[in-house]
């Protein structure tokens, strides 16, 4: 396996994103398995599965103080990955037209490798 510094943070960089992306969708995910609990017919969840680790399970993300937290956190760690890559990038310069609207768009300059955009 032939890798570099940059294809390694490149890597967590988009693992990074990834994570953050799958704690909020299990979040919301959580939220809609406890919703379904609150409003079912019997008291199964409450009674016959009276389960420890399937309490502390569905209740993980209760805590929106620490659920926002661990987000920052994940951002912080994602935006200084990308500042790392940016700062290793030998950079390969394209440019490029985006679409604004419908009826304008924009030239930029950016770099393949590391994404980052000239001003």
């Amino acid at each position: 396996m032939d890798c570099d510094e940059i294809d390694i943070l490149t890597d967590i960089y988009g693992d990074v994103i990834n994570h953050i992306e799958y704690i909020k969708t299990s979040r919301k995910r959580m939220m809609n398995i406890k919703n379904s609990i609150q409003f079912f017919d019997n008291n199964y969840f409450e009674i016959i599965c009276n389960d420890e680790l399937l309490k502390r399970y569905l209740n993980m993300f209760d805590n929106v103080k620490e659920f926002n937290e661990l987000i920052c956190h994940l951002h912080r760690l994602k935006d200084s990955v990308k500042d790392k890559i940016k700062d290793k990038c030998e950079h390969h310069w394209v440019n490029d037209t985006i679409d604004i609207n419908p009826d304008s768009s924009k030239n930029i300059s950016y770099c393949v490798k590391c994404e980052i955009t000239k001003k």
